[in-house]
């Protein structure tokens, strides 16, 4: 039977975190926990603007309401949910193909860390609500 030689710290089958191994995983995890925090207060206040503006849509008479009497009913929304990002003068609200059309995409643009910024771009909060009245 051989010996073997096993010189301290030259075992081949070594196991276990080093700390470079470590150091890089909670980095990727802290950068992983910034950008959830970074995007969660966007993507919450555009689910908000979804549902008001769906909300406003709903709620509108296009037999008694003119076009100007459905923009002052999000804009209060906006106000009363204290929406910073998104103002009634981003949302436009046109007559089409004798429906009437809320348009409220917008971009949300964030500070990510120090000299990079984030963008998020909603471009699905298009809402049509029922046959066009008085203009």
């Amino acid at each position: 039977m051989k010996k073997q030689l096993i010189y301290a710290g030259m075992q081949s089958d070594s196991r276990g975190f080093s700390i470079w191994i470590l150091s890089f995983s909670l980095l990727l995890l802290g950068a992983g926990l910034l950008m959830i925090l970074r995007l969660r207060p966007g993507y919450i206040e555009y689910m908000t603007v979804k549902d008001l503006i769906s909300r406003a849509a709903a709620e509108h008479d296009a037999r008694t309401d003119i076009i100007p009497d459905l923009g002052t009913r999000p804009a209060k929304l906006l106000t009363t949910h204290q929406i910073n990002n998104t103002t009634i003068q981003d949302i436009r609200i046109y007559g089409e193909r004798g429906v009437i059309v809320i348009d409220a995409n917008y971009e949300n643009r964030f500070s990510l860390v120090w000299i990079l910024d984030g963008v998020m771009k909603f471009d699905d909060l298009t809402v049509e609500t029922g046959p066009a009245g008085r203009t």
